[in-house]
């Protein structure tokens, strides 16, 4: 039992277990109407294994246990999308699911910064909505066929990579491990549709948004035990357009089975040096930050 409990499998194992039994039971599911909404498999089960670890608490006694109530506000957000694109048998319509998944930002940015709008929290409000409208179209990329989109999960994943390395050097086991979760979640259902091509199976901007908004809370956490500059965070968001970087190049229309892999390896540019900024930033302030207190995952580099 205590193997259940091992950050390897609380952050590795387990999400990618969940995130299968998702994506297999809705891709093979009876009801023909369940089907197109397969790569919601990856927001689920992120829902799922957040429900299980850290556990969904109330009244949170942690900010990081807000989290898994986020995860699952920004999957319930896209039910109306769902409903909407059924009605109107359009499942890749990023407009609604983009809407909807900002109202969830803004209610989840409110509960984790305060309602107080101050300069700095409307930024990064604005930002946060910026790069969901940046994640809800990637999948309409140039050149993102045959593969599905299956590069915007790539980028999402490199994104979400990062931002458990930054809270690893922020001295977090738990915002590290919270960031693999995710990073899991939003790998998988990237994977499947890669490795295995079909017409008409797509990643949809409803399948991407719920793990932008969990992304974008997680960055939050990250960004307020105080050992994680702004500019570290910006060079992530940019990771999100490697999609587009492609766009026009003959190379990308004829390899485009690689096209992934080079998006994911266009994404890591941003990210590493997300990461170098993150380490170079110097000694952080002394004292404890409140998310730090509230971590019992905690442990500090500096001494």
């Amino acid at each position: 039992m205590d193997a259940l409990h091992h950050p390897a499998f609380q952050s590795l194992v387990q999400p990618a277990l969940l995130c299968l039994a998702c994506l297999g039971l809705l891709r093979t599911a009876r009801a023909p109407a369940l089907r197109p909404w397969w790569p919601m498999g990856g927001a689920v089960a992120l829902a799922l294994t957040l429900a299980l670890w850290p556990g969904l608490v109330w009244p949170t006694t942690a900010q990081a246990h807000k989290l898994p109530w986020i995860a699952l506000l920004g999957l319930l957000a896209m039910l109306p999308a769902l409903l909407g694109s059924r009605a109107t048998r359009s499942t890749d319509a990023p407009a609604r699911p983009w809407g909807l998944g900002a109202l969830a930002w803004l209610g989840a940015a409110a509960w984790l910064l305060g309602p107080a709008p101050t300069p700095g929290r409307l930024l990064a409000v604005a930002a946060g909505v910026l790069l969901l409208a940046v994640l809800a179209w990637s999948p309409r990329a140039p050149q993102a066929e045959p593969t599905g989109a299956a590069g915007s999960a790539a980028a999402l994943t490199v994104a979400l990579l990062g931002l458990a390395g930054l809270g690893g050097l922020g001295g977090s086991l738990l915002l590290a491990q919270l960031g693999l979760v995710l990073a899991v979640c939003a790998a998988l259902p990237g994977l499947w549709i890669w490795a295995l091509p079909r017409p008409g199976l797509r990643l949809s901007a409803a399948a991407l948004v719920p793990l932008g908004v969990a992304g974008l809370a997680l960055a939050c956490l990250v960004h307020a035990g105080g050992r994680t500059p702004a500019a570290s965070l910006a060079w992530l968001g940019l990771s999100l357009t490697a999609p587009w970087w492609l766009a026009g190049l003959a190379w990308s229309a004829r390899h485009w089975r690689w096209r992934p892999l080079v998006v994911a390896l266009l994404a890591a540019l941003p990210v590493a040096l997300a990461l170098f900024w993150q380490a170079g930033a110097g000694t952080p302030p002394t004292g404890p930050a409140a998310s730090e207190t509230d971590d019992p995952y905690y442990a500090p580099r500096w001494q």
